[in-house]
C-alpha cells in the first residue's frame, strides 16, 4: 500500500507538471472574459458576432470567453460580478464606471473616417410637436446609465433648453425598435443613432417617410475597447492590438470589423 501510494504521488506531480507547462492552461487569459455591449449598433444577431469573435480570438491564440450583451442591465451587472479583463462600451459607461474597475482605453473604433457619431431626436412625419413641448411625451431610446444621460444633455437637450432627467423616456434594446415604435405610434418620439436611421431607412425607405428629425446632437464618441489595469500582461495586449490592426489584410477578421460597423483602429486619445 505504501509503494502504490508512493506511485500515486509521482503521477499526480507528474500530472501538475505537465499542466504548468502548457501556456494556454494557465496565466490571464484562461479565464480571461471579453465583454461587448454597444445599444447604438444597427446589427441585432449576437449569435453569428459570437461565432465571428470566437472565431477571431482563436484563430490569433486567444482564449478570452467572448460575451455579448443586448441589456444594458444585465452588462452592468456582469461587469461589475465577473470583472471582465477587455470589454468593449460606450464611452458614457467608460465615465460612469470605469475608474472603479479599473478600465483603460485601449482601442478606438474608426468608422467612415471619424471616431465618432451623432444622435437624432425624431417625431412623427404629421406630428405638431416641437423641441418646447417635449417634457410630456414618450421618447424611446437605447439605455443609458447616469454617466450616459450627462452624454445627452451635454450633446442635445441643454443646446434646446431641455433636461434629460425631467423627460419620459421608454428603453429599447436597439435603435431599430424605438424607430419602429414611433412608426406606429406607440411613442410620440425617438432618440436614435443617425448612423442606424440611414441603414434602416436603406432597407425601407417608407420608414423614412413617416417620421421628421427635430434635432441633431453634437458629435458623441464611439464605444471604445479597453483593458482591465493588471490583468492582461503587456505582451498580451501587443498581441491584441496586432491583431486588431490586420483587419484589412486579414479576411475573417475583415468581416468581423464589417459586421461591426468597424472601418479601422486607433489610439486612444484620452
Amino acid at each position: 500500500m505504501r509503494l502504490l501510494s508512493k506511485i500515486h504521488h509521482k503521477n499526480l506531480v507528474g500530472l501538475l507538471l505537465l499542466l504548468l507547462a502548457i501556456p494556454h492552461l494557465t496565466g490571464s487569459t484562461a479565464s480571461a472574459h471579453f465583454f461587448y455591449f454597444n445599444p447604438d449598433s444597427s446589427f441585432t444577431n449576437f449569435a453569428s458576432l459570437k461565432l465571428m469573435m470566437d472565431s477571431f480570438l482563436s484563430s490569433h491564440g486567444f482564449t478570452f470567453s467572448f460575451q455579448p450583451f443586448a441589456r444594458f442591465q444585465d452588462f452592468d451587472r456582469q461587469v461589475k460580478e465577473r470583472k471582465p479583463s477587455l470589454v468593449f462600451l460606450p464611452e458614457w459607461y467608460l465615465k460612469q464606471d470605469g475608474n472603479g474597475n479599473n478600465f483603460k482605453p485601449f482601442m478606438v473604433p474608426v468608422y467612415r473616417g471619424v471616431t465618432h457619431y451623432r444622435k437624432v431626436l425624431l417625431v412623427g412625419a404629421n406630428s405638431d410637436l416641437t423641441l418646447s413641448m417635449l417634457a410630456g411625451p414618450t421618447i424611446a431610446m437605447t439605455p443609458v446609465g447616469p454617466a450616459g444621460i450627462t452624454m445627452l444633455n451635454e450633446t442635445i437637450f441643454k443646446e434646446h433648453g431641455l433636461e434629460a432627467n425631467t423627460l419620459n423616456f421608454i428603453t429599447t434594446t436597439k435603435d431599430s425598435d424605438a424607430l419602429f415604435a414611433l412608426a406606429l405610434g406607440q411613442v410620440q418620439a425617438a432618440l436614435i443613432s443617425q448612423n442606424n436611421l440611414e441603414s434602416i431607412g436603406k432597407i425601407n425607405p417608407n420608414i423614412l417617410k413617416t417620421v421628421k428629425i427635430l434635432a441633431v446632437s453634437s458629435p458623441i464618441p464611439l464605444p471604445i475597447l479597453c483593458y482591465a489595469e493588471g490583468v492582461l500582461t503587456p505582451q498580451e495586449l501587443d498581441k491584441m492590438r496586432t491583431s486588431l490592426l490586420t483587419g484589412k489584410h486579414d479576411k475573417n477578421t475583415a468581416q468581423l470589423m464589417e459586421l461591426l460597423n468597424i472601418d479601422d483602429w486607433q489610439s486612444p486619445t484620452l
